[in-house]
């Protein structure tokens, strides 16, 4: 009797544990599903961003400058925000401000943000720390590309 209740504790031991590292794979798969949904929820917050300052800036007649959002905005011929400094540099970090604002994708902030200007393209690159690496190009006049790569 006292060996049939051991291995019947066993048993349940070994239910609970398998049960258990089932519910943690699961678990993993959903975070990774939550990081790439949130990942594309930042793609589309910049890119309707950049559409709803171009639509204020055509609505108030094209000025070279813009005030929304609490920013003091220039404006390129285009009608994009300017990335760019008062001292002429490639401003990623405020890119980031004017067009997503709550910089975190999830949980994370980017643990790293650069820009780089090339061939008549600014390049801006976030990269938050086990996920993901966002990257925006554009020229003066058109936003080409936001991209989402994972790392």
């Amino acid at each position: 009797m006292v060996e049939n209740q051991n291995r019947a504790a066993l048993i349940l031991c070994g239910l609970v544990a398998i049960i258990f590292v089932g519910l943690v794979f699961k678990f993993q798969t959903v975070a990774k599903e939550a990081r790439v949904t949130g990942a594309r929820l930042a793609k589309v917050w910049m890119l309707d961003s950049v559409q709803r300052y171009r639509e204020a800036w055509l609505l108030q007649g094209e000025p070279k400058q813009l005030e929304m959002d609490g920013f003091l905005l220039t404006m390129t011929e285009g009608g994009l925000v300017s990335p760019f400094s008062k001292q002429g540099d490639l401003d990623c970090d405020y890119w980031l401000a004017v067009h997503y604002p709550q910089r975190k994708i999830m949980t994370i902030e980017p643990s790293e943000i650069g820009g780089a200007i090339k061939n008549g393209l600014y390049i801006c690159s976030y990269i938050y720390k086990k996920s993901y690496k966002v990257i925006v190009t554009a020229n003066t006049n058109d936003l080409i590309s936001v991209e989402i790569l994972s790392e």
